[in-house]
């Protein structure tokens, strides 16, 4: 019974060091509160010990910026097409902005026979504008972009407008980005 008396009380030394230390340690600089005076315009600084975010990040902003702008500008002419215009014409327009894997759907979609005649019938035509909504991915990889467009469709029975949400994906290509799908925004591309 006495051994286990004096393992007791040293445990509870033991214990009692321990809390003494955590409730008078105190930290080698105290947290200051923002200083009121500072600029407006100031970026705010890294937490110490936490990096910047553009150090976690897999891209630069720069070049996030220039994966949204492609996006949106694919998604304006993938959505923009004429019954005037040739299928290899509209194709044109995307493939500098396609990975390789990419350019078969799309040389398929370019040539889809029903939707060439009805266009030709009813001499349709669509002009589209795009807006990124936000990057909905991002991965060392790919980011992709959930893209907003407005399409206007004039035809022979009047003007209508479309708005239609796609995911488009893209991954770097040297050092620009290279389309590499398109999707409906609620199919895919998460």
């Amino acid at each position: 019974m006495t051994g286990r008396r004096v393992t007791a009380c040293a445990v509870a030394a033991v214990l009692a060091a321990g809390c003494t230390a955590c409730t008078s340690w105190q930290p080698l600089q105290a947290p200051r509160p923002p200083d009121s005076a500072s600029s407006p315009t100031a970026a705010p600084a890294a937490a110490a010990g936490t990096p910047a975010l553009t150090a976690i990040l897999p891209f630069s902003p720069a070049r996030l910026q220039a994966a949204v702008d492609l996006a949106g500008r694919f998604t304006a002419s993938w959505d923009s097409w004429s019954w005037r215009q040739s299928p290899a014409t509209w194709l044109a327009r995307l493939l500098p902005m396609t990975a390789a894997e990419l350019r078969p759907a799309l040389a398929h979609a370019a040539d889809t026979p029903g939707v060439l005649a009805q266009r030709d019938a009813t001499r349709q035509a669509a002009t589209a504008t795009a807006t990124a909504a936000q990057i909905r991915d991002l991965t060392p990889g790919s980011v992709t972009v959930a893209v907003t467009v407005r399409q206007v469709i004039t035809s022979t029975s009047g003007l209508s407008q479309v708005t239609a949400s796609f995911a488009v994906t893209l991954t770097p290509h040297g050092t620009s980005w290279a389309v590499w799908d398109i999707e409906p925004a609620g199919a895919g591309n998460s």
